[in-house]
């Protein structure tokens, strides 16, 4: 009861902020259905008991994550940029911003992180911008957010009953971020300005994690994220003087299922390897039960030819990525849903990963 009670209490509070996390982009072509995987380092944003299911260690020295949307309103405007035009040109912002998105997103190059032998950690930086326009009396009005993150993200595993695994990880988090909105003129000039606004916050949470294996290729995991909420307390402005509200980041109750048809005996990975994966990734939300449904593939051959795909909130996912000794290259295609309900507001995204591992 006083569990329940304090995630209803995180969930009382309206100002929720974006979940803290490098981009993985080998999950988001996986269509982020990843809470009963553990093969990777993303076990550490998305379940932390598959630190005692990963038996070889896997480190992280650098990541590099480039996004950016591809949408054709966004197209055009690289474009127009590209060319030199001036987008604060009254004729051009009716022209190139009049409904457009534009989605913008950088991971790393810090990263030190690893996974396996019952604990794992991951410190990182993360950034994210989005500028939405929509149609005005006399000019497009414009929606700005962006925020950075320098986070710590670790914890332990362990084996509680044969094939019964329990996670938990500790954060923090420092967090700048900035919020904008008038007129297209007016948010462009104001990002050109020295004194945007700008505030920070160090956020403190922790995960809790369950993984069941009764088999060799089957695997349940359940991941309480930001379990009791993870909170940004008393904003500091860095410049500028407009005042943010404490906010958080809400908790999230994964359910996730995991199958390995390629897998038999001891789990070890094949040389060639196929994952089936289905989340359900939000059991506290019920505003939208078809945004929450997860579906992912990975094909692996050859060793280190990986070919993913998926189905995210109804929208197709897939990437591809190469592993070699050290070095692994990924990218992948995904939707993010900007509006309320599943076709709403669809933003189409590309991201590049480059990351030094073994």
């Amino acid at each position: 009861m006083l569990l329940f009670s304090a995630v209803s209490a995180a969930l009382a509070i309206d100002n929720t902020e974006p979940v803290s996390q490098p981009m993985l982009p080998m999950v988001r072509a996986m269509g982020n259905a990843q809470t009963a995987v553990a093969i990777d380092e993303s076990t550490v944003f998305y379940n932390p008991a598959g630190y005692a299911v990963i038996q070889d260690p896997i480190s992280t020295a650098a990541v590099l994550d480039v996004s950016f949307n591809v949408d054709e309103s966004a197209i055009d405007v690289y474009k127009a940029l590209i060319k030199g035009e001036n987008l604060s040109d009254t004729d051009n912002i009716n022209k190139y911003l009049n409904n457009t998105t534009l989605s913008f997103g950088v991971s790393g190059p810090v990263y030190f992180g690893r996974v396996g032998n019952n604990f794992g950690f991951a410190f990182y930086d993360n950034a994210k911008s989005l500028l939405i326009t929509t149609p005005g009396a006399l000019e497009p009005f414009a929606e700005y957010t962006a925020y950075g993150d320098l986070a710590f993200i670790g914890g332990f595993g362990f084996r509680t009953v044969d094939k019964l695994y329990l996670g938990f990880n500790i954060k923090v988090i420092l967090r700048v971020k900035s919020e904008l909105e008038g007129t297209a003129l007016e948010v462009i000039e104001t990002l050109e300005d020295d004194d945007t606004p700008l505030a920070k916050s160090v956020g403190f949470g922790s995960d809790l994690g369950l993984l069941y294996r009764p088999l060799s290729w089957f695997s349940v995991g359940l991941n309480a994220r930001d379990f009791f909420g993870t909170r940004f307390i008393g904003w500091e402005n860095v410049s500028g003087s407009q005042n943010y509200p404490d906010s958080m980041i809400k908790p999230r109750l994964n359910l996730g299922l995991a199958f390995f048809p390629l897998r038999s005996g001891k789990d070890q990975v094949p040389k060639n390897d196929l994952i089936i994966a289905l989340d359900y990734s939000d059991l506290l939300n019920r505003t939208s039960p078809l945004s929450n449904i997860k579906f992912g593939l990975m094909f692996r051959t050859l060793g280190f030819l990986d070919f993913r795909g998926g189905l995210d909130g109804g929208y197709l996912t897939g990437g591809i990525a190469f592993h070699l000794k050290f070095f692994h290259f990924s990218t992948a295609y995904y939707v993010d849903e900007l509006g309320a309900y599943p076709g709403a507001k669809p933003v189409q995204n590309i991201v590049f990963e480059f990351a030094f591992k073994w």
